[in-house]
């Protein structure tokens, strides 16, 4: 290109840079469905679910193809709680 045509289009190109860069935006998220579960984990691992994962005080349970994320939260702690408890969440 010649740098007389150049000059005029530098502006152009300069603004457009941003937009030109950019790819298409990403699509949404889709939310996974939390599922609350009654029982706590121990009843869980008694009925026959077995722990696949554990981080923290988070656990991955599995029976048959099928998966359970729990919460154990320990006696004590800042709450003074009497007991440990468990909140857990069916995922499919």
């Amino acid at each position: 290109m010649r740098p007389s045509l150049a000059r005029p289009l530098l502006p152009l190109l300069l603004a457009a840079g941003p937009a030109l860069a950019q790819g298409p935006a990403a699509p949404p998220r889709p939310a996974t469905v939390w599922v609350p579960v009654e029982e706590p984990m121990s009843a869980l691992l008694n009925g026959g679910h077995r722990l696949v994962s554990a981080s923290g005080p988070s656990f991955v349970l599995e029976r048959g193809g099928k998966y359970v994320v729990c919460e154990v939260r320990p006696a004590g702690g800042m709450r003074a709680a009497p007991e440990t408890t468990s909140t857990c969440h069916r995922l499919n």
